[in-house]
């Protein structure tokens, strides 16, 4: 049965009897042993914090973490860290000045600059920088060899086979990549909608779906807002979700965006799976991130193209990347992650607004 019990900032939580320890503060008693794990996206950087046995505490989220070499970056990046993590302490009820045992980033385009940032950033007595990919294969396999086609604002594909090698696909950024991901099939979809315009291609009723995403009445105003500048990355991404709305409702030219989507992921996830000597083997591939819940001609396509040229088993994430990289936190501070740990996460997700797809 429930509980009501006092937090430390002083508001009030309904907690069951096995989570009421970690939300009660009296005393300003907290548990001894804390670990974080931080999701660094391209969008969004999102902060968990849970005790040694897999109680989740608190959840923050902050701005993107990607384009460190951009002008501002690595302003950015600590601004997003410090949002994420004050925000997850707020919501634990914990002190600000809270350390941890281990604090696992798995972060988008993770390299020497953004290790450096994170160390000096973040609250921990051990703190791992790893790159998104790793977390995304954590998402489906919990650190078992397969593939993983991560799919957000942008996309990449990253594998691993029984003798520990490694490989990814795209990644290409923006300007030189990312098909398949939440940017691209926006951008699609306008382009589709301005060829509509001109009258080189089919009417679409998409173009009434994409303007007043962006809350716009023609295209002309949204490609102000775009070549301003006054819509970011993020933002124009965002538009991938209106494009699978009016999928779902049967509008064909949204449709054939996520179709071509599918079949530019599916091609990643091949690509992985024959560079590692694995596409004749019964391989878990997956989605992981955003595009993971998009409607399903983008699902058909992916799984077209992988099984036309693999015996890839696909399978869908487990966790969110946030709880996968909170587990790879875990296992560095010396917690077996077991079947009754993943259940007791599973349980508690949702209570975060966390969802394994999506």
């Amino acid at each position: 049965m429930p509980y009501l019990v006092t937090g430390l900032c002083g508001t009030f939580k309904l907690v069951y009897l096995e989570e009421a320890y970690a939300a009660n503060r009296e005393g300003g008693q907290v548990p001894r042993t804390l670990v974080m794990g931080i999701d660094g996206g391209q969008s969004t950087t999102r902060a968990l914090i849970a005790d040694l046995d897999g109680n989740l505490l608190g959840f923050g989220t902050g701005g993107a973490a990607n384009h460190i070499h951009e002008p501002g970056g690595p302003e950015r990046l600590r601004h997003s860290l410090q949002t994420a993590v004050n925000e997850a302490l707020q919501s634990a009820c914990l002190s600000a000045h809270t350390r941890f045992a281990v604090t696992l980033c798995s972060m988008t385009g993770a390299g020497s600059q953004v290790e450096e940032i994170c160390i000096h950033a973040l609250p921990a007595e051990k703190v791992m920088v790893t790159h998104d990919t790793r977390a995304a294969l954590y998402c489906l396999t919990q650190g078992a060899p397969g593939v993983a086609v991560i799919a957000g604002t942008g996309s990449v594909a990253f594998g691993m086979n029984e003798n520990g090698e490694t490989a990814s696909v795209g990644g290409w950024g923006y300007l030189m990549g990312d098909e398949g991901s939440a940017y691209w099939i926006a951008l699609q979809a306008i382009n589709l909608c301005t060829r509509a315009e001109d009258g080189r291609a089919p009417n679409t009723w998409l173009k009434r779906v994409v303007l007043e995403h962006f809350g716009v009445d023609t295209l002309g105003a949204l490609h102000r807002l775009i070549y301003s500048g006054q819509l970011s990355r993020a933002q124009i991404a965002s538009a991938a979700k209106a494009v699978s709305d009016a999928a779902r409702l049967g509008e064909r030219i949204a449709q054939r965006v996520l179709s071509s989507a599918g079949r530019e992921l599916g091609l990643m996830a091949v690509v992985v799976l024959r560079k590692l000597g694995m596409h004749y083997r019964h391989a878990p591939v997956g989605i992981v991130g955003g595009v993971a819940a998009a409607a399903e001609p983008l699902h058909t396509a992916f799984r077209e193209r992988v099984y036309r040229s693999t015996l890839a088993q696909i399978i869908r994430p487990r966790c969110p990347m946030v709880v996968s990289a909170v587990c790879m936190a875990l296992e560095q501070a010396g917690v077996q992650v077991d079947e009754p740990l993943w259940q007791r996460l599973e349980e508690q997700m949702q209570r975060f607004g966390l969802h394994a797809v999506g």
